[in-house]
Protein backbone atom coordinates (compact mmCIF):
# COMPACT_ATOMS: atom_id res chain seq x y z
CA UNK A 1 0.00 0.00 0.00
CA UNK A 2 2.78 2.39 0.81
CA UNK A 3 4.83 1.33 -2.25
CA UNK A 4 1.50 2.62 -4.60
CA UNK A 5 1.42 5.38 -3.00
CA UNK A 6 4.54 6.88 -3.20
CA UNK A 7 4.61 5.71 -7.06
CA UNK A 8 1.07 7.97 -7.00
CA UNK A 9 2.96 10.82 -5.24
CA UNK A 10 6.22 10.27 -7.36
CA UNK A 11 3.92 10.09 -11.07
CA UNK A 12 1.78 13.43 -9.91
CA UNK A 13 5.47 15.22 -9.04
CA UNK A 14 6.67 13.90 -12.54
CA UNK A 15 3.85 15.30 -14.29
CA UNK A 16 3.65 19.15 -12.47
CA UNK A 17 7.44 19.57 -13.21
CA UNK A 18 6.45 18.52 -17.27
CA UNK A 19 4.36 21.17 -16.93
CA UNK A 20 5.89 24.25 -15.32
CA UNK A 21 7.90 25.11 -18.61
CA UNK A 22 4.68 25.86 -20.15
CA UNK A 23 3.18 27.16 -17.27
CA UNK A 24 6.34 29.61 -16.91
CA UNK A 25 6.28 30.45 -20.65
CA UNK A 26 2.66 31.90 -20.17
CA UNK A 27 3.61 34.65 -17.51
CA UNK A 28 6.74 35.76 -19.22
CA UNK A 29 6.22 39.56 -19.93
CA UNK A 30 5.02 40.09 -23.46
CA UNK A 31 7.36 42.92 -25.16
CA UNK A 32 5.50 46.16 -25.61
CA UNK A 33 4.84 46.65 -29.54
CA UNK A 34 7.35 49.26 -31.15
CA UNK A 35 5.57 53.33 -31.01
CA UNK A 36 3.59 54.52 -34.38
CA UNK A 37 5.12 56.87 -36.64
CA UNK A 38 2.96 60.04 -36.69
CA UNK A 39 4.09 63.53 -38.31
CA UNK A 40 2.22 65.43 -35.15
CA UNK A 41 4.74 67.93 -33.52
CA UNK A 42 6.65 70.74 -33.58
CA UNK A 43 9.51 71.43 -36.09
CA UNK A 44 12.58 73.29 -36.44
CA UNK A 45 15.08 73.42 -39.59
CA UNK A 46 17.61 75.37 -41.73
CA UNK A 47 17.09 75.15 -45.43
CA UNK A 48 19.65 76.24 -48.42
CA UNK A 49 18.79 77.20 -52.38
CA UNK A 50 18.83 78.65 -55.71
CA UNK A 51 16.32 81.31 -56.93
CA UNK A 52 15.88 83.16 -60.62
CA UNK A 53 13.62 85.48 -60.67
CA UNK A 54 12.31 88.45 -62.95
CA UNK A 55 11.87 92.06 -62.78
CA UNK A 56 9.57 93.76 -65.01
CA UNK A 57 9.22 97.66 -65.40
CA UNK A 58 8.10 100.30 -66.61
CA UNK A 59 8.19 104.43 -66.85
CA UNK A 60 5.29 106.86 -67.27
CA UNK A 61 5.24 110.55 -68.02
CA UNK A 62 7.89 111.53 -71.09
CA UNK A 63 8.89 108.00 -71.93
CA UNK A 64 6.50 104.90 -72.23
CA UNK A 65 8.70 102.38 -71.62
CA UNK A 66 8.67 98.94 -70.56
CA UNK A 67 11.47 96.28 -69.96
CA UNK A 68 12.23 92.79 -68.04
CA UNK A 69 15.16 91.20 -66.79
CA UNK A 70 16.20 88.10 -64.61
CA UNK A 71 18.17 87.71 -61.83
CA UNK A 72 19.57 84.82 -60.15
CA UNK A 73 21.45 83.62 -57.03
CA UNK A 74 21.38 81.75 -53.49
CA UNK A 75 20.11 81.67 -50.75
CA UNK A 76 19.58 80.51 -46.45
CA UNK A 77 17.54 80.35 -43.62
CA UNK A 78 15.53 78.98 -40.44
CA UNK A 79 12.12 77.32 -40.58
CA UNK A 80 9.85 76.81 -38.00
CA UNK A 81 6.15 75.32 -37.63
CA UNK A 82 4.08 72.60 -36.30
CA UNK A 83 1.86 69.55 -38.12
CA UNK A 84 -0.64 67.65 -37.11
CA UNK A 85 -1.28 64.25 -38.25
CA UNK A 86 -5.18 63.63 -38.91
CA UNK A 87 -6.56 60.44 -38.43
CA UNK A 88 -5.18 58.08 -41.55
CA UNK A 89 -2.46 59.68 -43.96
CA UNK A 90 -3.27 63.21 -43.91
CA UNK A 91 -1.11 65.80 -42.47
CA UNK A 92 -1.76 69.67 -42.09
CA UNK A 93 0.08 72.35 -40.59
CA UNK A 94 1.95 75.73 -40.55
CA UNK A 95 5.26 76.86 -40.64
CA UNK A 96 7.19 80.29 -40.68
CA UNK A 97 10.34 81.04 -42.37
CA UNK A 98 12.88 83.67 -43.23
CA UNK A 99 16.29 83.86 -45.61
CA UNK A 100 19.04 85.91 -46.50
CA UNK A 101 19.88 86.20 -49.77
CA UNK A 102 21.80 87.35 -52.78
CA UNK A 103 19.78 86.91 -55.52
CA UNK A 104 20.84 89.70 -58.09
CA UNK A 105 20.22 91.22 -61.32
CA UNK A 106 20.82 94.26 -64.13
CA UNK A 107 20.19 95.39 -67.47
CA UNK A 108 20.62 97.95 -69.69
CA UNK A 109 18.33 99.60 -72.30
CA UNK A 110 17.72 103.26 -73.81
CA UNK A 111 16.94 105.17 -72.36
CA UNK A 112 17.23 103.91 -69.12
CA UNK A 113 21.63 103.13 -69.27
CA UNK A 114 21.64 100.84 -66.10
CA UNK A 115 18.64 98.93 -64.14
CA UNK A 116 19.45 96.44 -61.57
CA UNK A 117 17.89 94.38 -58.64
CA UNK A 118 18.76 93.36 -55.26
CA UNK A 119 16.60 90.66 -52.83
CA UNK A 120 18.51 90.53 -49.75
CA UNK A 121 16.12 88.61 -47.47
CA UNK A 122 12.57 87.09 -48.00
CA UNK A 123 10.17 85.03 -45.91
CA UNK A 124 6.73 83.85 -45.39
CA UNK A 125 3.87 82.75 -43.49
CA UNK A 126 2.28 79.35 -44.66
CA UNK A 127 -0.16 76.84 -44.61
CA UNK A 128 0.79 72.78 -45.35
CA UNK A 129 -1.07 70.31 -46.23
CA UNK A 130 -0.05 66.51 -46.89
CA UNK A 131 -0.04 62.92 -47.64
CA UNK A 132 1.87 60.71 -45.78
CA UNK A 133 3.17 57.05 -46.95
CA UNK A 134 4.62 56.00 -43.27
CA UNK A 135 8.16 57.94 -43.33
CA UNK A 136 7.77 59.63 -46.79
CA UNK A 137 5.52 63.37 -46.62
CA UNK A 138 4.05 64.72 -50.15
CA UNK A 139 2.41 67.92 -49.41
CA UNK A 140 1.65 71.41 -51.16
CA UNK A 141 2.49 74.97 -49.76
CA UNK A 142 1.50 78.19 -49.53
CA UNK A 143 0.68 81.75 -48.15
CA UNK A 144 1.96 85.20 -47.23
CA UNK A 145 5.24 86.01 -48.55
CA UNK A 146 7.13 89.55 -48.16
CA UNK A 147 10.61 90.44 -49.25
CA UNK A 148 13.65 93.02 -49.11
CA UNK A 149 13.93 94.07 -52.72
CA UNK A 150 16.10 97.17 -53.74
CA UNK A 151 16.13 98.81 -57.33
CA UNK A 152 18.67 100.74 -59.01
CA UNK A 153 17.88 102.64 -61.79
CA UNK A 154 20.15 104.59 -63.92
CA UNK A 155 18.48 107.48 -65.94
CA UNK A 156 21.00 109.50 -68.76
CA UNK A 157 17.95 111.38 -70.37
CA UNK A 158 17.23 111.33 -74.34
CA UNK A 159 16.90 114.15 -77.11
CA UNK A 160 13.10 115.61 -76.61
CA UNK A 161 11.65 118.73 -76.79
CA UNK A 162 12.54 119.07 -73.37
CA UNK A 163 15.92 118.98 -73.60
CA UNK A 164 16.69 116.15 -71.23
CA UNK A 165 20.37 115.57 -72.74
CA UNK A 166 23.65 114.52 -71.07
CA UNK A 167 21.92 115.02 -67.17
CA UNK A 168 22.94 111.37 -65.64
CA UNK A 169 20.79 110.47 -62.93
CA UNK A 170 21.47 107.16 -60.77
CA UNK A 171 18.10 106.38 -57.88
CA UNK A 172 17.50 103.70 -55.39
CA UNK A 173 13.92 102.82 -54.73
CA UNK A 174 14.25 100.04 -51.40
CA UNK A 175 10.76 98.41 -50.18
CA UNK A 176 9.92 95.41 -48.37
CA UNK A 177 6.99 93.72 -50.74
CA UNK A 178 4.32 91.80 -49.94
CA UNK A 179 2.63 88.88 -51.93
CA UNK A 180 1.84 85.45 -51.72
CA UNK A 181 3.88 81.99 -52.62
CA UNK A 182 3.00 78.95 -53.91
CA UNK A 183 4.55 75.16 -53.67
CA UNK A 184 4.94 71.82 -53.19
CA UNK A 185 7.81 69.39 -52.15
CA UNK A 186 9.01 65.71 -50.32
CA UNK A 187 9.76 65.73 -46.60
CA UNK A 188 11.76 62.21 -45.30
CA UNK A 189 11.82 60.58 -42.08
CA UNK A 190 15.45 59.03 -42.37
CA UNK A 191 16.60 58.78 -38.44
CA UNK A 192 15.00 59.30 -35.62
CA UNK A 193 13.29 62.34 -35.00
CA UNK A 194 15.51 64.13 -38.33
CA UNK A 195 14.19 64.61 -41.85
CA UNK A 196 15.38 65.72 -44.94
CA UNK A 197 13.14 67.62 -47.20
CA UNK A 198 13.09 68.94 -51.33
CA UNK A 199 10.91 72.05 -52.10
CA UNK A 200 9.96 73.85 -55.01
CA UNK A 201 8.40 77.85 -54.21
CA UNK A 202 6.92 80.30 -56.35
CA UNK A 203 6.66 83.76 -54.76
CA UNK A 204 4.94 86.99 -56.35
CA UNK A 205 5.65 89.74 -54.43
CA UNK A 206 3.10 92.31 -56.87
CA UNK A 207 3.87 95.65 -58.48
CA UNK A 208 4.84 98.74 -56.96
CA UNK A 209 4.84 102.18 -58.01
CA UNK A 210 7.49 104.87 -57.22
CA UNK A 211 7.87 108.54 -57.80
CA UNK A 212 11.43 110.37 -57.70
CA UNK A 213 11.07 113.83 -56.48
CA UNK A 214 14.29 114.70 -58.09
CA UNK A 215 16.05 118.06 -57.77
CA UNK A 216 16.87 121.21 -60.18
CA UNK A 217 19.98 121.68 -62.14
CA UNK A 218 20.88 123.52 -64.91
CA UNK A 219 20.71 123.19 -68.12
CA UNK A 220 23.93 121.65 -70.61
CA UNK A 221 26.09 123.79 -67.83
CA UNK A 222 24.10 127.00 -67.63
CA UNK A 223 22.65 128.41 -65.07
CA UNK A 224 19.39 129.37 -66.98
CA UNK A 225 17.10 127.97 -67.49
CA UNK A 226 16.64 125.35 -64.94
CA UNK A 227 15.41 121.89 -65.43
CA UNK A 228 14.56 119.18 -63.04
CA UNK A 229 16.22 116.03 -63.13
CA UNK A 230 14.02 113.23 -61.95
CA UNK A 231 13.64 109.25 -62.92
CA UNK A 232 10.24 109.35 -64.78
CA UNK A 233 7.23 107.63 -62.39
CA UNK A 234 7.69 103.86 -62.86
CA UNK A 235 6.41 100.69 -61.05
CA UNK A 236 7.95 97.23 -61.25
CA UNK A 237 6.67 94.02 -60.06
CA UNK A 238 8.70 91.24 -58.75
CA UNK A 239 8.41 87.18 -59.08
CA UNK A 240 10.59 84.64 -57.89
CA UNK A 241 11.40 80.89 -58.44
CA UNK A 242 13.20 78.83 -55.55
CA UNK A 243 14.72 75.44 -55.13
CA UNK A 244 15.95 74.19 -51.59
CA UNK A 245 17.15 71.16 -49.64
CA UNK A 246 15.87 71.80 -45.87
CA UNK A 247 17.01 69.74 -42.87
CA UNK A 248 14.46 69.55 -39.93
CA UNK A 249 14.58 68.19 -35.83
CA UNK A 250 10.71 67.13 -35.42
CA UNK A 251 10.42 67.34 -31.84
CA UNK A 252 7.56 65.24 -29.50
CA UNK A 253 7.53 61.98 -31.48
CA UNK A 254 7.04 59.01 -31.72
CA UNK A 255 3.74 59.75 -29.81
CA UNK A 256 1.87 57.06 -29.24
CA UNK A 257 2.45 53.16 -29.13
CA UNK A 258 0.23 50.39 -30.45
CA UNK A 259 -2.30 48.90 -27.74
CA UNK A 260 -2.65 45.54 -27.93
CA UNK A 261 -6.51 44.52 -28.14
CA UNK A 262 -7.41 41.19 -26.47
Amino acid sequence: MKRKFIRCVAGAAGVLMAGTPAFAADLTPVPPPPPVFTWTGFELGAQVGGGVGQTSLNLFDVFDFSDTYNDAGVFGGLHVGFNYQLMGPLVIGVQGEYNFAGITGNASAFPLNYLSTSIRQFGSADARIGYAFDHLLVYAIGGFAYGDIRNTINFQGAASATGLVGFPVTRDFAANRYGFDVGGGLEYNFWGNWTARAEYRYYDFGRLGFADAGFIGPLFGTVPPLVSIAIPNHTTRETLQTGRLGLTYKFAWPSTPVVAKY
